[in-house]
């Protein structure tokens, strides 16, 4: 069971289709380097300590699709499949479904 410290989120990465909006089949040798870079939110740290000391609250709740920055992020494997410990400030937006 992983608990996201503070000011992380635990994203479940998507598996990004092997193919182009025009049906355009790309190949597994070009793909092997690609990061994915959003994903559905699993769990949420309790946020970023301001300067007073209190948290803040996060901009993503647990469920939300998210997208994030290139690269950020570590990679954790968790029964079987693929997550993110990401931080909320490398969060660029939540997608709608």
């Amino acid at each position: 069971n992983v608990i996201p410290c503070r000011d992380y989120v635990l994203v479940e990465l998507s598996k990004g289709k092997a193919e182009t909006k025009s049906g355009i089949v790309v190949a597994e040798s070009v793909m092997r380097d690609y990061e994915p870079c959003e994903g559905r939110v699993v769990k949420v740290g309790e946020g970023r300590m301001t300067s007073t000391g209190e948290f803040s609250e996060s901009p993503v709740k647990v469920g939300d699709r998210v997208k994030f920055r290139d690269y950020a992020g570590n990679g954790v494997k968790i029964d079987g499949k693929e997550h993110s410990l990401v931080r909320m400030v490398d969060i660029l937006s939540a997608l709608e479904d």
